[in-house]
């Protein structure tokens, strides 16, 4: 199978709007991943809205967001596709599925997303679309945001667009059909580092009435009251990026960064092994004698 110049080597995996391919350039002799996407994208109106939203998206650079190469759409089949960096790792979805991050290393993971993300809102982008599955951990411990097939023009209101993304990272905004804009990926990302230092998903509920009724009415329970171990200032961190108003979270992706930096230093405090009780006894023993 051939796309564009591009030999298809094999399906990386599938998504609900598109599937991931492994493949080869035979111009440039690299191996690439190639996005494809449903044929619907190429026909009337949306064609037009696919290649503005992939130029857009081709023109951000930044270290710690994919890199797209090319884009096309394959006449033969009308297929929509997006050519980019092939990477090797994991994506933080499948890290989570073995349960919470060490707090440190989850607040340096999300402070470079967030880097990211402030990088995408300087050039007017939205993402719309934060949660585990696209954020991607390299083998080389770096993050790579994927996936900004819906990212959307700042300045642009989305107020008529249908409801896009997962529900357990939507923000009130989106749920209500409202404008979105910078800091609507903010509470997303809020909701990645809560799960990500907790094992649990802050608005998680067994319907999307029910998580969409979490997201607008709840207050989760406190990063530190779900795990211990946490530092109080992470619950002011996640606190304010998950306001249900979009004008009391944290200013920026850049602020926030700013706020886990220092916690992404700090070490987890030292957990004291137990002695067996016998032990415990004969050194009291031995402090009482001395």
């Amino acid at each position: 199978m051939q796309v564009g110049r591009y030999q298809i080597l094999d399906l990386i995996g599938t998504g609900a709007n598109a599937r991931v391919m492994r493949a080869h350039d035979p111009m440039i002799g690299r191996t690439v991943a190639i996005k494809l996407f449903s044929s619907e994208l190429a026909r009337g109106d949306a064609r037009q809205r696919f290649l503005q939203e992939a130029r857009v998206v081709g023109q951000l650079s930044h270290p710690s967001i994919i890199t797209l190469h090319d884009m096309g759409i394959e006449e033969a089949t009308s297929t929509p596709y997006l050519v980019m960096e092939y990477l090797e790792g994991q994506a933080l979805d499948r890290i989570l599925d073995k349960g919470s991050v060490p707090f440190p290393r989850a607040c340096a993971l999300v402070a470079e997303v967030a880097v990211a993300l402030h990088a995408a809102h300087r050039k007017g982008v939205i993402h719309g679309d934060v949660k585990p599955a696209n954020i991607f951990i390299t083998e080389e411990n770096r993050v790579k945001l994927m996936d900004f097939g819906m990212a959307r023009l700042a300045a642009r209101d989305t107020a008529d667009s249908p409801l896009l993304g997962t529900p357990a990272y939507w923000c009130p905004e989106q749920i209500l059909g409202k404008a979105q804009d910078s800091r609507s990926d903010i509470f997303s990302l809020g909701v990645v580092l809560y799960e990500m230092v907790t094992g649990n998903r802050p608005f998680d509920a067994d319907s999307l009435q029910g998580i969409c009724g979490r997201v607008l009415s709840s207050t989760p329970l406190p990063a530190t009251q779900a795990n211990p171990s946490l530092p109080k200032a992470l619950d002011e961190a996640i606190g304010m990026c998950l306001a249900k108003e979009p004008s009391a979270r944290t200013a920026s992706a850049e602020s926030l960064a700013q706020a886990l930096y220092p916690l992404a230093r700090r070490k987890p405090p030292t957990q004291v092994t137990p002695q067996p009780v016998g032990l415990r006894h004969r050194a009291a023993r031995l402090l009482r004698s001395a």
